[in-house]
């Protein structure tokens, strides 16, 4: 019976206008977003091969992540220059997206498409289903049958996904097979599947507000009060509660700035330099005190700032955007914890550096290696964080259910 049910939403929606009109916007700002991604990637991929460093060079730059195109995350972040001098690592600029817009608003990519407007489409497929019916009279034929309320309810959530997903999924995977057709976008297996899974994630995050739309439409009376409480709780969940956790970490957690940890270095750097200028000490040990003063005070910021990143995350994740963001960057290599592997790796490679030129001064420089980062494999992702996030997310949509089935077992059809 639910089959039929959820026939008879497909059916209703292939006739609607609705449908053709969300799934156009969709097709519309996915195409878009593909393409102003895809610019901006080349973009920046054209600068990496400008100053990519060669072997011999004392710099770290890691290239920007295809991935980035559809969730862009820290990407311009891990993008930078890292130069290894003697005060320890100087930061420079990265491949910044050569689209000026992006400076003044949110970056397009299919992230923000799918945080943002997939939502909001998701609650305006489920806002009606139950109280609409019930003002059209339909719901009371309906139920008049021999047929459980649950199933009924099923096959409208059921009809209802399947008209979202089916187009989302044909959309994307046409937006993605154009991009491939670009020599100078390349996707390796593993980013594939790693594209399958940000996908994947893409349509838990639908169902979830789906749920919720349906929830909200078994709780009310009429159309209209269900569409004004979802909006309100649209704006919440996806703008509002993300960045709660963010204010309230900061100000729990004391980490320094930026500058001051640069003007640390400096000082450090010029106590070294007064010390040799009055003869105290060799060079070669004074470096190693550098690099271990220098590698000491990174290691105390990022304590501080792990701790203000989990603190943030665990008050985030009362919503479920902010779960459906950590997962998908990280599955893509643009989230928090692959930047700060990236900067780990850094650290390591400046210390062997620095090893390599005390242990063999006249050693030519060239023979040092190139900088070379190896994104995480996707298993330690997933143990890393992402696996929970994305079974919060699901969690989180069969709990709604659950709760709207509760609301709809007791709705008064009358």
């Amino acid at each position: 019976m639910w089959k039929a049910v959820a026939r008879k939403e497909i059916l209703a929606n292939l006739l609607s206008y609705k449908f053709y009109v969300v799934v156009l916007l969709a097709a519309v700002l996915i195409a878009t977003s593909f393409f102003v991604m895809a610019r901006d990637y080349k973009a920046r991929r054209a600068d990496y091969d400008l100053i990519k460093p060669k072997a011999g060079e004392p710099a770290a730059v890691n290239p920007p992540n295809p991935l980035s195109m559809f969730a862009k995350g820290l990407d311009e972040a891990m993008a930078r220059s890292f130069d290894v001098t003697p005060i320890g690592i100087t930061v420079r600029a990265g491949q910044k997206s050569g689209n000026t817009i992006f400076s003044f608003f949110p970056t397009p990519d299919f992230l923000y498409v799918v945080r943002v407007v997939l939502s909001l489409v998701a609650l305006l497929f489920g806002f009606d289903q139950v109280n609409r019916e019930k003002e059209d009279g339909t719901l009371r034929l309906v139920l008049a049958n021999p047929v459980p309320r649950g199933t009924v309810l099923f096959g409208k959530w059921l009809g209802n996904f399947v008209s979202l997903a089916v187009p989302f999924i044909l959309v994307t995977g046409l937006g993605v097979a154009v991009l491939a057709l670009d020599p100078a976008i390349r996707f390796t297996g593993g980013q594939v599947l790693r594209l399958a899974l940000i996908l994947a994630l893409s349509l838990l995050y639908v169902a979830f507000f789906l749920s919720l739309g349906i929830l909200v439409s078994a709780l009310t009376r009429r159309a209209s009060s269900s569409l004004v409480i979802l909006l309100f709780a649209w704006v919440l969940l996806v703008f509002v509660l993300p960045n709660l956790g963010t204010l309230i970490a900061r100000q729990a957690v004391d980490v320094p700035s930026v500058r001051a940890l640069s003007e640390k270095r400096q000082q450090i750097w010029t106590r070294e330099v007064l010390l040799r200028i009055r003869g105290q000490g060799d060079w070669a040990s004074q470096v190693k005190a550098i690099s271990a003063e220098n590698d000491a005070l990174e290691a105390d910021y990022r304590v501080r700032f792990d701790r203000l990143v989990s603190l943030s995350k665990t008050i985030n994740r009362v919503s479920p955007v902010a779960g459906f963001v950590y997962a998908a960057t990280e599955i893509a290599g643009t989230g928090i914890g692959e930047e700060s592997a990236l900067k780990k790796e850094v650290i390591r490679y400046k210390n062997g550096l620095i090893d390599l030129t005390l242990a063999s001064p006249d050693a030519d420089v060239a023979e040092s290696p190139a900088f070379r980062y190896a994104y995480r494999p996707l298993d330690r992702v997933m143990a890393e964080g992402a696996l929970f996030d994305g079974g919060w997310l699901a969690a989180g949509a069969v709990l709604l259910f659950a709760l709207g089935y509760v609301a709809f077992i007791r709705y008064d059809v009358r």
